[in-house]
């Protein structure tokens, strides 16, 4: 069946790809938040305050602090791919979800817009696929992580490049209706889908997203939901000897025999 045949099937893909993303992700969030962490296990040195805290978590989640500490060399790759990937996310927001907003809040016309949008997503998109290469590489070369790997750690790698490289072509060779993208795109969100840019390549790309969506809540993917702010060992604070955990068995035996008064 040739890829275009699947055009009137996408939307609904679509929000299957995004429902089962959505209650995978509630249903993770949900083990976390309920599973007891009754002792102190940071990493230290830890901070041993709320704000301390905070301070940690963002230096994890915006600098990869953990990484760059221990391996400097897989540190670049690793952010580098991470912040492009936040770029391309609010570039596909500004340029297809609320491309009128953004012309207006940069003081672009249409033309100017286009050429921007056009060059930035060129720069950044090739950054987010020779980091993601990297990381690939490094993977393959390295006798221990080869070790190590799973089937699931290359899926995840090559899914992330199929849709790079598809976004990349679209964006070099063209060949892409930006207007029905857009109209596709709004109509899908606003629950009234249209028909799909009847490109093999777009059609492609929206599949790998799909698939990725999909992939992300029972993989180590998960991690991009907000895996750090739910780790034990970087949102807690150092001061196991001030808030002494007591072991409720402990406490009832401890008060049994014990005379009333």
């Amino acid at each position: 069946m040739h890829l275009t045949n699947m055009t009137p099937l996408l939307p609904a893909l679509l929000y299957l790809s995004v429902a089962v993303f959505l209650i995978g992700m509630g249903w993770r969030w949900w083990v976390w938040l309920r599973t007891p962490v009754p002792l102190k296990i940071v990493l230290t040195p830890a901070p041993q305050n709320a704000s301390g805290v905070v301070r940690r978590l963002a230096e994890e989640i915006l600098g990869f602090r953990s990484v760059f500490e221990a391996d400097r060399l897989l540190w670049i790759p690793a952010w580098l791919f991470h912040v492009s990937l936040l770029w391309l996310l609010a570039g596909h927001v500004c340029g297809l979800v609320i491309p009128d907003y953004t012309e207006s809040f940069l003081l672009l016309d249409d033309t100017q817009f286009e050429r921007l949008a056009q060059v930035a997503g060129s720069i950044v998109g090739g950054l987010a696929f020779a980091a993601l290469l990297c990381l690939l590489l490094r993977r393959l070369a390295a006798e221990r992580l080869r070790w190590i790997s799973t089937f699931s750690d290359y899926f995840a790698l090559v899914l992330l490049l199929l849709i790079l490289g598809t976004g990349n072509h679209l964006r070099f060779m063209g060949g892409l209706d930006l207007a029905q993208a857009r109209a596709f795109v709004s109509g899908w969100l606003a629950l009234r889908p249209v028909a799909a840019p009847a490109n093999p390549v777009f059609l492609a790309h929206v599949l790998f997203v799909s698939a990725l969506l999909i992939f992300i809540p029972f993989s180590k993917l998960v991690h991009l939901g907000g895996g750090a702010l739910f780790s034990p060992t970087l949102n807690q604070r150092n001061d196991p000897r001030e808030r002494r955990h007591l072991n409720p068995r402990e406490a009832v035996r401890s008060t049994v025999g014990q005379p009333h008064p």
